[in-house]
């Protein structure tokens, strides 16, 4: 009896000690590194909150002094990353004129990118033409757009369709009801992500709308995905895709600090909002979600574990009033509607 209780009080200790301790390296190695690590991590945190949480709970009821770690690790999360879920009860439309946005990774129509998916490529197109359609939202960014026609998209009579000759990108589309007054690209060397903006003439002001799509992974998480094979392939990819993306956000940032105007930065920036990427752009920033958002927020489902990639970042100039998640399936990303008027409206 002495040996079972003996090995309970150990594998408690174990338990009230390591969980935390994950979760503070974990908020460490999230918040300022952009490695391998950090990706899984920036994956779990959610769940590793979760667990520190019930142990917080329990330990408290036990009346046991190991609530200090596991309330610890807590206070570290609250203090160096934002909330993965948000009660919203004040999410509603403006009586007044307000600029909406949609922003979209259509994946070029094929779905979550499996073979099977490829055959429905035109009913997703179709689909998702309509959706947009239906939306009727004053400016919509695209990411892995599928084609240059857009003929589909009458409704916006202005775009920037970025498509150069020689230049072999990703493409990605801003379709626009008000006049666009000037465009441009920050271009992401040796790959296909890419980021470009154009400046939109809305009333009395001009507004520049960065359309964003960061380093992605070529990766597919697949029944081969876990195998030893799998995970020897997939390692040095992710390393690269994450020092790939550290550099991508610097050209961002430096485009957004040259900008002196009024400013809107969207797209999907293939991080969590666990990641230093996230907190380097989102800095200075407002976060749709977090303003007006509500549930999980998630746009990517990675084995249906919900995950925050997509996001709607105004500047500080801006009232955001409504931010809305939707969950259609015809692309591995799902799109992002955000209401929102300047401060002089």
């Amino acid at each position: 009896m002495n040996i079972f209780k003996s090995t309970y009080v150990v594998l408690r200790s174990i338990i009230a000690i390591v969980i935390p301790l994950l979760l503070v390296f974990g908020c460490i190695i999230t918040r300022y590194f952009e490695n391998v690590w950090s990706l899984i991590f920036s994956v779990i945190l959610p769940g590793l909150v979760v667990l520190n949480g019930l142990l917080f709970t329990v330990f408290i009821f036990l009346k046991r002094k190991d609530a200090f770690f596991a309330g610890f690790a807590l206070v570290v999360y609250a203090c160096s990353h934002v909330l993965f879920f948000n009660f919203n009860f004040d999410n509603h439309n403006v009586e007044h004129d307000n600029l909406t946005l949609l922003t979209f990774n259509v994946r070029g129509g094929g779905g979550a990118g499996h073979t099977s998916d490829r055959t429905q490529i035109k009913p997703r197109i179709e689909a998702i033409t309509n959706f947009v359609n239906t939306q009727n939202a004053d400016i919509v960014v695209f990411q892995e757009f599928w084609t240059i026609q857009k003929h589909s998209f009458d409704n916006y009579p202005y775009s920037f369709v970025g498509k150069r000759r020689g230049i072999s990108k990703s493409l990605q589309v801003i379709l626009s009801k008000f006049p666009i007054v000037n465009t441009g690209y920050i271009d992401f060397p040796n790959t296909s992500n890419n980021a470009m903006y154009a400046d939109v003439q809305y009333k009395e002001e001009v507004i520049r709308i960065y359309n964003v799509h960061l380093q992605s992974f070529g990766v597919e998480v697949d029944s081969e995905f876990f195998t030893q094979k799998g995970l020897e392939a997939v390692y040095p990819k992710i390393d690269v895709g994450q020092k790939m993306k550290s550099a991508q956000t610097e050209l961002l940032l430096e485009n957004i600090e040259g900008f002196k105007g009024k400013y809107i930065v969207a797209g999907d920036f293939n991080a969590t909002p666990f990641s230093e990427t996230y907190r380097l752009i989102s800095q200075g920033r407002q976060d749709s979600f977090l303003e007006k958002g509500s549930g999980f927020g998630g746009t990517y489902h990675l084995l249906s574990y919900p995950m925050r990639l997509d996001y709607v970042l105004p500047d500080k100039s801006f009232q955001i009033w409504a931010h809305e998640n939707f969950n259609l399936k015809w692309s591995d990303h799902e799109p992002i509607l955000v209401k929102l008027t300047t401060n002089n409206y």
